[in-house]
């Protein structure tokens, strides 16, 4: 090897004040920075001149200086496959993959604590990952750098996944492994010493070992998702089967209920929400209950989300009504408490009645029970219907805005106790305005509100059309 050296006079450029810049390489942090600010940087780019530059203070120090005095020899832009050093040395690693299979499985056991502790693999069911994928890495070494297959780690992806180990232990395997290569293969080509065109494919060895543990970390991503969906839906199938009384005896039911981790000693609710147009009715809902520490288990079901709750103790019944009442944007029926998950088919019909206990259109929690004359009309909306139709007669018949003006008022007396100054004030009317209504609807219905069985029928049939009784 010989080296020449030659220079040569070239004029001087013209000197001028720049008006702006096209970019400047800022080094490691971004490969170029335009005066308008805008950072040019791809991140596998990125992600090699990382590489790159964790690897030139360190590798210097593990090698013989007359080592480092030809890294940068012109041989040593040949391609990873092409280099007869690097095949020998990756092929005498394939042929002792097996025993270089159990030295890492040992080396991961005692690196990672979520396989060691965990326990939710045996011996076998690691090792035969670790020496697949310890395979395929050589191999991708052997071949030029470029992994052909990646059936390996995804599997492991998919193995680790299933059987609950946290992403962060895979990935750290993966490094794990990584790093048992690159000492074998520096252990090496120190012996022979070559070391130095090892230093220069350095990043295109951790660039197959990232590759690899990308494509582990996608499929255990897609595993944990599957698994997700098949939970749902069981869990769906289960909580169906309890609403519907499909569960069988009360050990069944119980043992559904451990499933669902709504096993307590009770009190049980069953909340039912209409939907509305598509949007949720009660948003944020299974958040704020595990706040106050309740469990629940949710469905979509005809229209209606059916949730059924497990409270820790009674006093937090009434939290959950007021809770409810606060984020719902629709009509939410509420059962009354129960102590068996063999009760939570009455407790279904109980919160869909309590639903319908509420206005058309309306938003708010409604208790079953809490209204018995709402909850009669729910129940029997043709016989309410035809209360309505008979107590009221020709008022139905007047134009929309003046029945509406008429049963208004007819509302707000009835929930002023009977006060007319009080339900004039509630409407910002005069007082003689509330007796003429009153007397208007007495004429119409020929019931006096001065009368008690007048006044229960004329409440009665009130109910009946705010709860949609009677067909526009």
């Amino acid at each position: 090897m010989f080296y020449l050296v030659a220079t040569y006079d070239v004029p001087e450029a013209e000197q001028y004040e720049p008006d702006g810049f096209i970019g400047v390489d800022l080094g490691i942090e971004n490969i170029a920075t335009t005066s308008a600010g805008y950072l040019a940087a791809g991140r596998g780019l990125n992600r090699y001149r990382k590489r790159q530059h964790r690897i030139k203070p360190i590798m210097p120090h593990a090698l013989c200086p007359h080592t480092i005095a030809c890294v940068y020899h012109p041989r040593m832009t040949m391609p990873l496959g092409a280099d007869a050093c690097m095949t020998d040395l990756l092929d005498r690693l394939l042929v002792s993959v097996d025993s270089l299979t159990d030295e890492l499985t040992a080396e991961i056991l005692n690196g990672e604590r979520s396989y060691a502790e965990g326990m939710l693999l045996s011996h076998e069911q690691l090792r035969a990952p670790v020496h697949d994928n310890l395979r395929t890495l050589l191999t991708a070494l052997r071949n030029g750098g470029v992994p052909t297959n990646m059936d390996a780690p995804r599997a492991a992806g998919r193995l680790k996944a299933e059987q609950g180990i946290p992403l962060a232990a895979l990935l750290h395997a993966f490094r794990l492994g990584g790093r048992f290569i690159w000492d074998r293969l520096l252990a090496m080509a120190l012996a022979k010493e070559s070391a130095a065109w090892l230093l220069h494919r350095a990043s295109d060895i951790w660039l197959i070992i990232d590759e690899c543990s990308s494509a582990a970390a996608e499929a255990y991503r897609a595993a944990v998702e599957e698994q997700a969906c098949h939970d749902a839906a069981a869990r769906s199938i289960m909580l169906t089967t309890l609403l519907d009384g499909t569960a069988g005896n009360s050990s069944r039911a119980w043992e559904a209920m451990r499933v669902l981790r709504l096993d307590r000693k009770g009190p049980f609710l069953v909340v039912c929400a209409e939907n509305n147009d598509g949007v949720g009715p009660l948003p944020t809902v299974e958040g704020q209950l595990r706040a106050v520490d309740i469990d629940g288990e949710w469905i979509h079901r005809a229209g209606s989300l059916l949730g059924l709750l497990a409270l820790p103790n009674e006093q937090l019944v009434v939290a959950v009504e007021e809770l409810l009442d606060g984020i719902a944007l629709s009509r939410v029926g509420i059962s009354r408490p129960f102590a068996s998950p063999i009760d939570a088919p009455n407790a279904r019909r109980e919160a869909q009645l309590a639903a319908q206990c509420l206005p058309p259109g309306a938003s708010g929690t409604h208790v079953y029970g809490s209204s018995p004359i709402a909850l009669l009309a729910a129940a029997s909306p043709d016989a309410a219907s035809e209360v309505a139709r008979t107590v009221f007669g020709p008022l139905l018949t007047l134009p929309t805005t003046e029945r509406a003006v008429l049963l208004d008022t007819l509302g707000v007396w009835f929930a002023t106790g009977g006060s007319t100054t009080r339900a004039a004030e509630h409407l910002h009317c005069h007082r003689n305005t509330v007796l003429y209504r009153l007397r208007r609807i007495t004429e119409l219905t020929g019931r006096r509100t001065s009368d008690a069985d007048s006044c229960a029928e004329l409440y009665v049939a009130l109910q009946a059309v705010r709860l949609g009784s009677l067909p526009e």
